[in-house]
């Protein structure tokens, strides 16, 4: 088949959570054999390797918690004068509808990589449609409203506004999830409670679902070679965080860790922390701050251990998929590991409370007396969610390719 696919990002090496899921969808459909064609935004050229076209529909989106509170109040008023959601309207609405149709029309199926992409359709009503969703949107951004009212990205105090903002970005995704669940042939998650609360949401709503639901679980990209131990010049093990700190959830976590776990670590262990976003955050003497590293290497040669302390969000925890293939001992609350099945390589520990993560990182942190024992488990791991997937992606494809033609809007009407 011929495929549009719609993504807010276009890149060369994927540096994101977000990306890495787009990089193993089109890898799994260059691999199916199918035509590409790639429209997004960013840089073209760039991403020239992921696709037989690559179509820029103009510069990635900045982050909007890194943009002047100008430039985010323009998106907010924006968006409600157009009647879309902040982050939609913020990927070009409208505009950006009018310049992907002409890649549209021609296509035997669309996939739009991202909730945000789905205003790009406009008009356009392909053959067949499949929408990959990261998370389910409306979902993160009512908890956002609901964690305002107790303060936001560590703020003590959130002012109303926000919270309203908040709360209007879940409704107005909500309705696109809802078209999605009954305009699109195939809806994909990345989880199986991700797929039941989007069937959920269609019935609460009063339709059930008419796409075909669909899990894609996630399995590394980059399979690593498990490191011998190494030299720990001050005897202490250092327990590496690393994420874009800006991001709610992932904020959220590593808070909880430092207010009720690193008190039970300080002395005992070196915290490094790796990624944006850690303005405004007090953080333990002794702590080695990275920032954004070009290459993850870079941080898993600095750590002995690493944490994944999530505890909100939804989808699947793209840092905890790449932490498990590091190889290294991996401490994570069980919300970190969702969706990643319960068949997980002996060196990941699982911890449901501060106490009990503390103890499993000094635990895990210990040397190990054979460094490559658990290298089978996670071989057979990975390439068990690698066929998994690829079943699941093939399932996806078969729905496009006998989707029945869609009425015109003459003949709807």
């Amino acid at each position: 088949m011929k495929l549009t696919v719609l993504t807010t990002r276009l890149f060369g090496e994927p540096g994101s959570g977000g990306e890495i899921c787009t990089a193993r969808l089109l890898q799994g459909l260059a691999r199916a054999g199918h035509e590409l064609v790639l429209v997004g935004r960013g840089n073209a050229r760039a991403a020239s390797g992921w696709a037989g076209e690559v179509v820029s529909l103009g510069d990635i989106e900045p982050p909007i918690d890194e943009q002047s509170l100008l430039r985010r109040s323009r998106a907010v008023l924006g968006a409600l004068a157009a009647g879309m959601p902040v982050t939609a309207y913020r990927q070009g609405g409208r505009a950006a509808a009018a310049r992907a149709a002409p890649w549209l029309s021609g296509a035997d199926a669309v996939i739009v990589d991202h909730l945000q992409a789905w205003p790009w359709l406009g008009e356009v009503r392909p053959r067949s449609l499949m929408l990959v969703q990261h998370n389910v949107e409306s979902d993160n951004y009512l908890r956002r409203s609901r964690a305002a009212n107790r303060g936001y990205q560590g703020n003590p105090r959130t002012h109303w506004l926000m919270r309203c903002v908040m709360l209007r970005e879940a409704r107005a995704l909500k309705a696109l999830e809802l078209q999605a669940l009954h305009r699109a042939t195939v809806l994909a998650c990345l989880s199986g409670e991700d797929a039941r609360r989007m069937a959920g949401l269609a019935l609460r709503a009063g339709r059930p679902a008419s796409a075909l639901l669909e899990v894609l679980p996630g399995y590394p990209l980059v399979a690593r070679s498990v490191r011998a131990a190494r030299p720990r010049p001050d005897g202490l093990p250092a327990v590496g965080l690393l994420g874009t700190w800006t991001w709610a959830p992932n904020r959220e976590g590593l808070q909880w860790l430092l207010s009720r776990v690193w008190p039970r670590l300080q002395g005992r262990a070196r915290l490094v922390l790796a990624g944006s976003g850690l303005d405004g955050l007090d953080l333990p003497p002794g702590t080695q701050v990275m920032g954004r590293v070009g290459e993850v290497q870079t941080f898993l040669d600095a750590v002995d251990l690493i944490a994944v302390p999530s505890l909100t969000g939804s989808g699947v925890q793209e840092k905890a998929i790449e932490a498990v293939a590091s190889g290294l001992p991996v401490v994570a609350t069980p919300h970190a590991l969702r969706g990643l099945g319960d068949d997980l390589p002996p060196h990941v520990h699982r911890a449901t409370d501060a106490a009990g993560f503390a103890a499993a990182c000094l635990h895990a942190s210990e040397p190990p007396s054979h460094p490559d024992a658990h290298a089978p488990g996670l071989a057979r791991w990975t390439a068990l969610r690698q066929q998994h997937y690829a079943d699941a992606l093939d399932r996806c494809l078969g729905a496009l390719a006998t989707a029945p033609q869609p009425l015109s809007r003459a003949a709807a009407g």
